[in-house]
């Protein structure tokens, strides 16, 4: 994958004050927040928070083996994500309201249709994760096959108000 293909990182500038906005208008002071780009291309990025940010995404599935590769803290209930699109704008937050583990054979209708893609399926979800999680073990050298552990979390968007998109922000 080219450099080009991939996410761009956060633009700081843009975050910040999209994460002060939320906290402002909520009335709530939050210690810390992660900002980060659900899909690893921009354009899956793009439309993964295209999906966040219209609440049809209210699900994430994500290797364990990603976060035991990166060092990762798993994701806990009450944590606030600012959802990224390709270009490393911030395009909705959100907070985690349920993590478990599940292996990949494991995954049910309910997990599909909160993940919001596709047609909302069980067996579009499983063919078009079990593509990309295949192709990404392949380049990047790690086993994937039916037992490999995801982490799941479930999450409300918080921001910006319904009706409101991040877009630009």
């Amino acid at each position: 994958m080219s450099a080009d293909e991939r996410p761009a990182p956060g633009q700081a500038a843009l975050i910040e004050p999209f994460w002060l906005a939320y906290q402002r208008a909520r009335g709530v002071k939050v210690e810390g927040f992660a900002a980060t780009a659900l899909g690893h291309t921009r354009r899956l990025a793009d439309e993964l928070a295209e999906l966040v940010e219209r609440g049809v995404k209210r699900a994430h599935a994500t290797l364990l083996a990603d976060f035991e590769r990166d060092g990762d803290a798993l994701p806990a209930v009450g944590d606030h994500l600012v959802v990224l699109d390709g270009a490393g704008r911030p395009r909705a937050i959100v907070r985690t309201t349920h993590v478990e583990k599940r292996r990949f054979d494991e995954i049910d209708e309910a997990v599909a249709f909160a993940a919001g893609e596709g047609d909302l399926t069980l067996a579009w979800w499983l063919t078009a994760h079990r593509q990309d999680f295949g192709e990404r073990a392949e380049r990047e050298g790690f086993g994937f096959d039916a037992s490999s552990v995801l982490v799941l979390e479930f999450f409300e968007r918080v921001w910006p108000p319904e009706g409101e998109t991040g877009h630009g922000a």
